[in-house]
């Protein structure tokens, strides 16, 4: 699955590639539905993720990440 990621050297959006198999979610009505930080693959709860300052869909909503990944994101 093709995502998108925010470089912050070069101002833009690169091209981030992620399993198929990953199960990468931005939003999930069952808060206990287990998915994959889209960083690093890690799975977790919905509802434990944060949503990443970098990888983004075309129009800018952040996937789930844990929280291990999301403090490593630059702003």
């Amino acid at each position: 699955m093709m995502l998108r990621k925010w470089n912050n050297n070069k101002k833009i959006y690169e091209p981030y590639q992620v399993p198929n198999t990953w199960k990468v979610s931005l939003y999930e009505i069952d808060m206990d539905k287990i998915v994959n930080c889209a960083n690093c693959g890690k799975e977790l709860k919905f509802g434990e993720c944060y949503t990443s300052k970098t990888i983004h869909t075309e129009i800018g909503m952040g996937y789930g990440v844990c929280e291990e990944c999301y403090n490593k994101e630059e702003k």
